[in-house]
């Protein structure tokens, strides 16, 4: 534990996710031939305009997650939240995004 100059501390520790955590769900079995991916595969919601401002949005929440790519061992559910933070919300919106909220 690290102890701050104020008297509060904080650790770093590795928690391995739940048996139940989403990272594990299977995934679908089949093919969805209109869309030609699979039947799990999420329909997009924004068009090729947006690249640029996605692509810069998913490697900010990556570098957020993986503390600039020094751990591997990161929280997936931390690169999801950076990740809806950079493309939905504000800042001062970010705390109020839950997981039942998408």
């Amino acid at each position: 534990m690290y102890e701050l100059p104020d008297g509060s501390g904080f650790f770093v520790s590795s928690i391995p996710l739940p048996k139940d955590h989403w990272l594990y769900a299977p995934i679908s079995d089949g093919w969805d031939n209109e869309r030609e991916c699979s039947p799990d595969t999420p329909i997009p919601v924004l068009d090729y305009t947006y690249c640029e401002a996605v692509r810069n949005a998913v490697r900010w929440a990556v570098r957020g997650a993986t503390m600039n790519g020094t751990i591997i061992d990161f929280d997936p559910d931390a690169l999801v939240q950076n990740a809806v933070s950079a493309l939905c919300v504000s800042n001062s919106e970010a705390i109020l995004c839950e997981d039942n909220h998408p």
